[in-house]
């Protein structure tokens, strides 16, 4: 039973139990459930499953088919004998032009070689070298610290003969005191 305040009396209490039997019984004014299920709007979902029935069909059928044919030799696909002899000697004879192509670029690039190599050179290594010679010369008596070739051409003879440079305290290519750039060293 619900609760009655003190002041309802007689007839205020039994209108106050109707009021509230109502409103427990009362449905609401805006329909907020979901939307009620129009005839058509199944039709495109309908549609799409009918199309995938469809093709599952043709599926199921074209597989039916390609196995009654790999079943039973329905498909003459073999190649006649007379064929395929007639495609080998095609082949062989491609072949056999190939080869007589190749031995004839074969001895045209011997040729062309062969004239290259006749050529005499534009250019002499020999010259270069004599001219490299007497450049060093000149820059090692240009130099202002003539010993770092001195060492340089103790450390050549001796990879000569060992095959091992002067050891960690060589100084090759550090640009130090001793360089031909002629740089200092503070510290003498």
């Amino acid at each position: 039973m619900a609760r009655v305040r003190p002041e309802r009396k007689g007839y205020d209490v039994i209108i106050y139990q109707q009021h509230v039997d109502r409103l427990k019984k009362m449905q609401p004014t805006v329909d907020s459930g979901p939307p009620r299920e129009h005839p058509l709007s199944n039709k495109r979902e309908m549609d799409k499953r009918r199309e995938f029935l469809n093709i599952e069909f043709d599926n199921k059928l074209m597989l039916e088919r390609l196995a009654k044919v790999i079943q039973h030799k329905s498909i003459d696909n073999e190649i006649h004998h007379s064929v395929d002899m007639h495609a080998k000697f095609k082949k062989k004879l491609g072949l056999t032009q190939k080869r007589v192509q190749m031995q004839k670029l074969t001895v045209e690039n011997q040729r062309i070689l062969k004239r290259i190599q006749e050529v005499p050179p534009a250019y002499n290594h020999l010259e270069w070298e004599e001219d490299a010679k007497r450049k060093d010369h000149i820059k090692r008596c240009m130099a202002l610290y003539p010993e770092y070739y001195e060492r340089l051409d103790k450390e050549k003879i001796q990879i000569k003969k060992n095959g091992s440079p002067g050891g960690p305290s060589s100084s090759v290519g550090r640009g130090t005191a001793g360089s031909p750039m002629g740089g200092f060293d503070k510290s003498k």
